[in-house]
């Protein structure tokens, strides 16, 4: 997990919003390799904690058993990660070529929300990865490369890893102030 100091200024002059105070937001980037991003505001600084968890069931044959395995150790890592935030952002599906994909990340996304729901978190957000990017002033249907790519280059970050990107950008959705 990287962790990360930025100014609120900054973020909020990159991305043309601005953010609330003293707020801690999870965004999830939900799939089989999960992104997810901590962030929390004070009145001068943004802090983030970015990192994801793959799911890795390249050894099992049945595709049953390979469901399973999946939403078994999605939901565990989720109960891990979801502590006691203010809100939590779920990516939403939008569509997937295939349709097992589709219904698999429908139901990643149901674990998480579930998860949080059981952990009492106030307010739960579902945003596409195209509304999200839209609302940072980023171009929606961009590749994760580029959204990565602009992420790090918008903070003066090294992130790796594209869901984490993405994550953060679902992060930044709900730290930003509502009309």
């Amino acid at each position: 997990m990287a962790k990360i100091e930025l100014n609120k200024k900054l973020v909020e002059a990159h991305f043309d919003i601005k953010l609330q105070n003293d707020i801690e937001v999870l965004g999830l980037d939900t799939a089989t390799t999960t992104g997810y991003c901590i962030a929390r505001t004070t009145k001068t600084k943004v802090f983030i904690d970015v990192g994801y968890f793959k799911v890795d069931t390249s050894n099992v044959k049945q595709k049953t058993l390979k469901r399973r395995l999946i939403v078994e150790k999605v939901y565990e890592n989720l109960h891990r990660i979801i502590n006691a935030p203010d809100v939590v952002v779920i990516e939403d599906v939008y569509h997937a070529l295939n349709a097992h994909t589709t219904i698999l990340l429908a139901r990643i996304g149901g674990i998480a929300y579930a998860v949080a729901k059981r952990k009492n978190i106030p307010y739960i957000m579902w945003r596409t990865a195209s509304e999200a990017r839209k609302a940072l002033g980023l171009k929606g249907n961009a590749k994760k490369q580029d959204i990565l790519d602009t992420v790090n280059f918008k903070l003066s970050t090294n992130i790796k890893n594209d869901n984490e990107a993405d994550a953060m950008i679902l992060a930044l959705n709900g730290l930003k102030r509502r009309k």
